[in-house]
């Protein structure tokens, strides 16, 4: 079993505006105030342009007109559409041409009833990366929930592959277990919390009140909120 502990500071530092990096690869940009499923493609397909495969589907995407994502069990949608500096997640507007994939609100996953293929498996890529190395997700999911009031640390264990994660504190830290890859989806923000752990991924220990906070940490990463 590994166990890698303390990988990010309970404070981490915050650089002023004249050390911020700068972009070196596409940019994916939204809407003001959009959507909740805009925020969750957006974050999807941020991770996803980290990687090559990413990158290399977003360059097979069609353009310039957008592709819509019409979810299959409500009235949601988000549109996909390349531009010069990355992509654009937002909503469908009237009278814009489109072409359209179902996708799965809760999971996005993408298909289609026509058979485009190619464009299922290009959005697939996009919405569907490979999450981050545990260790590497649970920094990044630290660095945005530490800020939370009341954010506890954070034990994640993957009961397949033995590895155990700490962030944060670790006097009474909150302990998630499930499989490495439930895990890494998690803390990279593919998967909320709470119906995660309704559908069993997941045993928890902790409090009813650092659940809450876990909870509310969880929503931000998904949402980005």
């Amino acid at each position: 079993m590994s166990d890698t502990r303390a990988v990010a500071g309970p404070h981490p530092p915050v650089p002023d505006a004249t050390h911020e990096p700068q972009p070196s690869g596409p940019v994916v940009t939204t809407e003001p105030d959009p959507t909740p499923i805009v925020r969750a493609v957006a974050t999807r397909v941020r991770v996803a342009l980290r990687g090559d495969s990413g990158r290399q589907a977003l360059q097979r995407l069609p353009g310039p007109d957008p592709i819509a994502l019409c979810s299959v069990s409500d009235a949601q949608r988000a549109t996909l559409t390349r531009t010069s500096q990355g992509l654009h997640v937002g909503t469908l507007g009237p009278g814009v041409p489109v072409a359209m994939l179902d996708v799965d609100p809760s999971s996005l996953t993408v298909s289609s009833a026509s058979g485009d293929d190619l464009a299922v498996e290009t959005v697939s890529a996009l919405l569907n990366p490979d999450p981050p190395a545990l260790d590497a997700a649970a920094e990044d999911f630290w660095a945005l929930s530490s800020p939370v009031p009341g954010m506890p640390g954070l034990v994640l264990s993957a009961v397949d592959t033995g590895e155990v994660v700490r962030v944060g504190p670790q006097e009474e830290p909150y302990e998630i277990h499930g499989s490495d890859i439930d895990l890494r989806r998690l803390a990279v923000g593919f998967d909320w919390l709470l119906p995660s752990v309704r559908a069993g991924r997941f045993a928890i220990k902790g409090t009813h009140r650092q659940l809450s906070v876990v909870i509310g940490a969880s929503m931000k990463a998904v949402y980005d909120v």
